[in-house]
């Protein structure tokens, strides 16, 4: 049947079509489109049928909130998180990643709106003059800014730029730059994921951002260019307010002076007042949480024995490195590295923010060394310090490491700026580095290599110098009631130390040597016998000194020193006990078999009045007493008392909430696979003296770079 047929027979049955209304409207063409009104009523008159036309089915709003592999396929998203429902089913890619367009609305704007004007700067406009050197304005100011990748302010930039002509920087904004800000997060799940402040530059985390891979190469490729600058942040208050007004303040360069190791006094009060000051400041941006912690918590672990008025900021050394951050970018980042790696364990984005500022860190600190006045600079000797604390907390047996060469790199710098200025303005700093060395010495992670070169050459700060803050004649500031204990206990402290250092690199040099390791007993006997005096040597200078009357009164005396006093004496006593074990026990594999039996009652009086001063100390709760982690570990690994083992192990365990890293935590395993072992032995021979801990840990793959950390 045609189509013409149909169509007469449905009229047929209707009656007169004329009289009713059509079923469906003929579409109506606009008002002035006379050309169809003529064609409709040609056709009225001719009594011809036009087909009859379907209309457009109108379809839903197009979603704007579904993932990009959905919309790219222009197919309809169910908008699941993470991974909606259409790519979990097809296996595809779910891309929720934000995309940002900018377009340049000015000659819009001109156009509607005729009382705008446009004011160039020679800045941005290349066809305005430019404020060059050469340039004959009187106002011209010599670039004394650092290099513009290190600038870390809107403000900094622009008096850089002013300085070159246009061009010459170049600031790029992505769309990472803006995914901190609540207003472009499409929900609170999205807002949560982007709240860090600045996205990470590895692969690893950007497929766990959902940021591509493309992007991310384009932003490192783009990095190294010192002129071009990815902003990994886009500005805003809270960025400008996290030193609070240290940031406006560049003027104090992190740089030596060549004839001068003091801050004058101006500087220094300055700097006193502006922890207040940041107090103060109500931005909730993490930086500023990062940077609170740093201060109140990172730095008390890091730095032994310091004023505590106020909290302990009036006489903190924090202040040297918040005013030397301000303007030297590089250790702004070192200084947020390790603050967000302390509270990586309650907070998994702060570790990601901890990997993503180290990794800023270090491009930001190749870019400003360009000789060796600038290796020399305060700047760079503060931020390899923190960058060798943060590899020695992050530290892992299976992973790659640079602790060890940023101690190098520290060591260089410290002949370097003896060479170049004659002394040192931070003798205290070169001192806890030592420290820290001698405490890989003792776990058997480290060499010794700054630890022996400053013996060798002599060139360890005396003891006057190892507090901080410093007085006009360059020595530690002594208060009154410290002055008749304090000074003996610096002393005493050094010697301690000292001997400890000649007791480490003993040990490592007894363990590396190849020929003790031979079958002819007679040959091992005799070398055991050298051993043997050479370790007794400095067993004899430790017990001289610890029974010298001055140190026998402050004995009595110690529950009643003032706090420096008695944090200073405290680490001397433990570390003294500590050296006394290590000595008849782990100064080569299998020592303690050898060791006569006459001194097991000695081994035994040290662990004791070691767990005891480490449980009197903890349960006073303080924060200073992260040095009582190594000499616990080593009273529990040398104990043969039960209890005194088990509360070893709990005491380490009660300071690893508090650690920067995860070193106290990997102590504690070691302590425990010690245990294991020796218990595993003396099941099989009825002993379990030959266990060596460094053993140990070498085949539990535990690495303790620095027991507190």
């Amino acid at each position: 049947m045609t189509l013409t047929a149909t169509l007469v027979m449905q009229d047929d049955r209707r009656g007169d079509s004329s009289r009713k209304q059509p079923l469906r409207l003929p579409i109506i063409a606009p008002k002035d489109d006379h050309s169809s009104s003529a064609s409709s009523s040609r056709s009225g008159h001719l009594g011809t049928i036009a087909p009859t036309v379907t209309p457009r089915t109108r379809l839903p709003p197009r979603s704007r909130t579904g993932c990009w592999t959905c919309r790219t396929r222009k197919v309809k998203c169910d908008e699941g998180r993470p991974v909606c429902g259409q790519c979990t089913r097809l296996g595809h890619n779910c891309d929720y990643s934000p995309r940002l367009a900018f377009r340049d609305d000015t000659p819009r704007v001109l156009e509607r709106m005729q009382e705008v004007t446009i004011v160039t700067s020679s800045i941005w406009d290349s066809n305005s003059p430019a404020m060059t050197e050469t340039s004959n304005t009187s106002t011209t100011a010599v670039d004394d800014l650092p290099p513009f990748a290190s600038l870390t302010t809107d403000e900094e930039r622009e008096k850089k730029a002013e300085k070159s002509s246009p061009g010459t920087y170049n600031v790029v904004v992505n769309q990472d730059s803006f995914q901190h800000l609540p207003e472009y997060g499409d929900d609170s799940e999205v807002k949560k994921e982007f709240l860090s402040p600045l996205r990470r530059g590895s692969v690893a985390t950007s497929l766990s951002s959902g940021i591509g891979r493309d992007q991310t190469s384009e932003s490192a490729a783009a990095s190294t260019d010192p002129n071009i600058v990815v902003l990994p942040r886009f500005e805003d208050v809270a960025r400008r307010t996290t030193f609070g007004s240290t940031v406006s303040r560049p003027h104090l360069s992190p740089l030596l002076k060549q004839n001068s190791f003091k801050l004058e006094s101006s500087e220094e009060a300055a700097i006193t007042e502006e922890p207040e000051k940041m107090d103060t400041t109500q931005s909730t941006s993490q930086e500023a949480i990062y940077s609170r912690q740093f201060r109140h918590v990172v730095w008390k672990q890091l730095v032994p024995a310091e004023l505590g008025q106020l909290d302990g900021m009036l006489g903190s050394s924090v202040h040297l490195l918040e005013a030397a951050a301000a303007t030297f970018t590089p250790l702004f980042h070192a200084m947020m590295a390790v603050s967000a790696l302390s509270l990586s364990s309650n907070d998994g984005n702060a570790r990601l923010d901890a990997l993503q500022h180290y990794q800023q860190a270090l491009p930001a600190l190749q870019s400003t060394l360009k000789g060796p006045e600038d290796l020399s600079s305060d700047g760079a000797f503060l931020t390899h310090f923190l960058l060798l604390v943060y590899e020695i907390a992050a530290a892992e047996a299976d992973d790659s490491n640079l602790w060890s060469q940023h101690l190098s790199t520290l060591l260089r710098i410290v002949y370097l700026r003896r060479e170049l200025f004659g002394g040192e303005r931070f003798p205290y700093i070169i001192w806890w580095i030592f420290k820290i060395d001698l405490d890989a010495l003792f776990s058997g992670a480290g060499r010794g290599e700054f630890v022996s070169s400053m013996l060798n050459n002599d060139i360890i700060p005396p003891p006057s110098f190892h507090l901080y803050p410093l007085g006009p004649d360059g020595s530690s500031v002594v208060m009154g009631e410290e002055l008749d204990t304090l000074p003996t206990i610096l002393q005493l402290d050094y010697e301690v130390t000292l001997l400890a250092a000649r007791l480490a690199l003993l040990s490592h040099e007894f363990r590396n040597d190849k020929s003790f390791n031979v079958s002819d007993q007679l040959h091992r006997n005799q070398a055991t016998r050298i051993r043997q005096s050479q370790v007794f040597e400095v067993q004899e200078a430790l017990r001289q000194l610890w029974a010298a009357p001055a140190v026998m009164i402050l004995s009595q005396r110690q529950n009643s020193l003032p706090d420096r006093s008695r944090q200073l004496y405290e680490h001397a006593a433990t570390l003294y006990r500590s050296c006394i074990i290590y000595s008849h026990s782990s100064m080569w594999p299998g020592q303690r078999l050898e060791t006569p039996p006459d001194y097991d009652t000695e081994i035994a009086v040290a662990s004791n009045q070691i767990i005891n001063m480490a449980r009197k100390a903890l349960g006073e709760e303080r924060s200073d007493c992260r040095y009582l982690v190594m000499p616990i570990f080593i009273a529990g690994y040398a104990s043969v008392d039960g209890h005194n083992r088990m509360h070893a192990l709990d005491l380490i365990r009660s300071m690893e909430n508090t650690s920067i890293g995860r070193n106290t935590t990997a102590t504690r395993k070691s302590l425990a696979a010690v245990y294991e072992k020796q218990n595993e032995r003396f099941m099989n021979t009825g002993q379990s003296l030959d266990v060596d801990y460094m053993e140990v840990m070498k085949e539990k793959g535990l690495m303790v770079v620095n027991f507190g950390l």
